[in-house]
């Protein structure tokens, strides 16, 4: 189910930045390895490549640029709304390691 979610999330963001010229320049050249690590479930990995985040896959990476931890539960809250990102973070329900300027660009996946 939480993979289900990740896969909306995908195409959501795909589809806002191919409709916001902002978004689309801001990201323009950046290339990014990011790692979902689910507490109580798989892990999961996608590049984020010129503003458009490539197919979903299975399994950790070995040096992933953004690296996300939480359980099914908070992916699947801030997924529905009932939790925002920067509250998750500031409750400890997810743990982000990355750059700050990694961190800001993460937000607008969510």
């Amino acid at each position: 189910m939480v993979e289900e979610v990740f896969r909306e999330m995908i195409v959501k963001f795909n589809q806002k930045a191919a409709e916001d010229p902002k978004l689309a320049k801001e990201l323009a050249g950046v290339r990014r390895v990011v790692e979902i690590d689910v507490t109580d479930g798989e892990s999961f990995n996608f590049v984020l490549d010129n503003a458009r985040v490539g197919e979903l896959l299975k399994g950790k990476v070995e040096r992933p640029d953004i690296l996300v931890i939480g359980s099914r539960d908070t992916f699947l809250q801030m997924k529905s709304g009932e939790l925002r990102p920067m509250k998750a973070l500031a409750l400890k329900k997810i743990q982000v390691k990355a750059t700050l300027e990694d961190m800001l660009r993460l937000r607008k996946f969510f």
